[in-house]
């Protein structure tokens, strides 16, 4: 069966009247040119005005020796999957980058990855419209330059002028290199570089580095080793922010480097944010955050590497935060300062589509956060899971600190069994069940078919979904609906076999945003 991936453009044309409807260019040649590549398929959509698809049948690694066309059309480009689908340059072709895409033309792109691009904005990617990544790795990527009067660089991994949003990917491994500049040599942004609005969602951005060395000119700055956003609008949630790192060196006059995991201002909810690092100068300034105007809740501040701070900038505190040095000036009576986060060092496979730093058993973390509404943690696993030996923080709702939550035990059925966490009700039993959402749209996209997923903590259970103001109806699961541009709200309750209405629904809201 062929997979559906990425409806967006179709179901755009669809609710369109009078507009061509979404045309599909599929690819099922992994070569680099001719009938059936990806190749051919943009210069198709390019010359076809209006919406279109590009579906992705071929799998194995598309190795380009030259640069694809510039995207100037709306696309939706969709895979196998970044295990099985990789878009790469050929390491013996000249330098350029995987994917540029221009204005007026928003695009989305989903299970693939993207590797060996080099350019001086935007190594991997470089979109001057809003784009949106969902299920993407964006992998090995560089953005360079060097020498003249500004040697300026931005974004290794990704570079967007107007609105992005990531769901669900990893941004791993991708650089950012300046150097030799005679006034200025200025990197930024090693994973993401990010100018207006930014949404990540349930992913990782890990391992990404911005260096630059001035080699004796008057200025060099480094910023945003793992995202540098300095647009509104910026969301990070349920995330992993690890690994990254920033140098500035060779200055005459000043070496600032600021931000190892994120420079700039976010909002930050369910997070983790571990293992940056900022060095050069004896400017350095945020290990991990150097931020201003920024929220950060729920969230793991920890392990700045080097001898610098976590924590750098305007910080307000929305609770149930955890700040191992002290740096980040949390002082909610919710917020744990000082204390050491009990996080597994290692960046690996806990389950889900992006990898996570676990909670290790016994960590302070556990239990003492709030989910914010959010159902899921950056897995997709049950948030908040309990532990009932766990004293949870006043006000919270027993979900871990972080992006991690770690999973009770499952109930053991009556008479023994160890089966699984599902409530077993006798007959007459008046509980009520609990739903859960496990996955949604993003929370800010240009997606306009909204999918949704979500279960019940009691077996057999039915469910009623409402859209917006509509009325309560029986539906399936998954939930599938096209909406319109705007704000809109969906809400689902499970009914167990015995007739108990889950009389706490839940709820999740999203924006989707016009495409002009």
């Amino acid at each position: 069966m062929r997979r559906l991936l990425f409806p967006l453009v179709f179901s755009i044309a669809m609710l369109s009247g009078g507009v061509a409807r979404a045309q599909p260019f599929f690819v099922y040649n992994s070569g680099d040119a001719g009938p059936g590549t990806l190749r051919a398929a943009i210069e198709s959509a390019n010359a076809h005005p209006g919406l279109d698809t590009i579906p992705i049948e071929a799998t194995g690694t598309i190795e380009l020796e030259t640069e694809l066309p510039a995207i100037v059309d709306e696309v939706s480009i969709a895979g196998a999957g970044p295990q099985a689908l990789t878009i790469a340059r050929d390491a013996s072709a000249p330098e350029f980058r995987i994917f540029s895409i221009g204005p007026s033309a928003a695009a989305s792109i989903e299970g693939v990855a993207i590797s060996g691009g080099v350019a001086r904005l935007g190594g991997g990617i470089s979109s001057e419209s809003p784009l949106e990544l969902s299920d993407v790795f964006v992998t090995d990527n560089e953005a360079r330059r060097s020498g003249g009067v500004k040697a300026i660089a931005r974004g290794g991994g990704v570079s967007c002028s107007q609105d992005l949003t990531v769901f669900q990917s990893v941004i791993r491994g991708n650089r950012v290199m300046a150097s030799g500049g005679s006034e200025e040599s200025f990197g930024a942004g090693g994973g993401i570089n990010a100018a207006k609005g930014l949404v990540v969602e349930r992913s990782t951005i890990a391992e990404n580095s911005v260096q630059v060395d001035a080699e004796g000119g008057m200025f060099s700055g480094a910023q945003g080793g793992g995202i540098q956003s300095f647009g509104s609008g910026v969301e990070i949630e349920e995330s992993t922010i690890s690994g990254n790192s920033v140098a500035a060196s060779g200055a005459t006059n000043l070496d600032f480097p600021s931000g190892g995991g994120i420079d700039g201002k976010v909002k930050l909810t369910g997070s983790t944010v571990t293992q940056n690092s900022v060095a050069g100068g004896g400017n350095e300034t945020g290990a991990n955050l150097n931020l201003t105007l920024s929220v950060v809740r729920d969230t793991i501040v920890a392990e700045p590497v080097g001898d610098r701070k976590s924590c750098h900038g305007d910080f307000t505190s929305g609770g149930y935060n955890l700040d191992e040095d002290g740096s980040c000036g949390f002082s909610l009576g919710s917020d744990l300062v000082g204390e050491v986060a009990g996080l597994d060092p290692v960046l690996r496979d806990n389950g889900g589509p992006t990898p996570t730093h676990a909670l290790l058993p016994g960590s302070i973390a556990i239990d003492r956060g709030s989910s914010f509404g959010s159902g899921v943690d950056q897995r997709g696993l049950p948030r908040p899971s309990d532990f009932p030996e766990v004293s949870n923080k006043e006000g919270g709702d027993g979900s871990d600190i972080g992006a991690f939550e770690l999973q009770a035990p499952a109930a053991v059925a009556p008479g023994g069994g160890g089966g699984p966490a599902v409530v077993v009700e006798q007959p007459g039993d008046t509980t009520a069940p609990n739903t859960r959402i496990v996955r949604g749209p993003a929370r800010l996209g240009y997606r306009r078919l909204a999918r949704f997923r979500f279960a019940s903590t009691e077996a057999q259970s039915t469910f009623q979904c409402k859209l917006d103001k509509k009325r309560w109806n029986a539906c399936a699961n998954p939930f599938r609906r096209s909406v319109k541009p705007g704000r809109h709200v969906f809400m689902v309750r499970a009914i167990d076999r015995f007739g108990n209405v889950d009389p706490t629904p839940a709820r999740f809201g999203w924006r989707v945003k016009p495409l002009s």
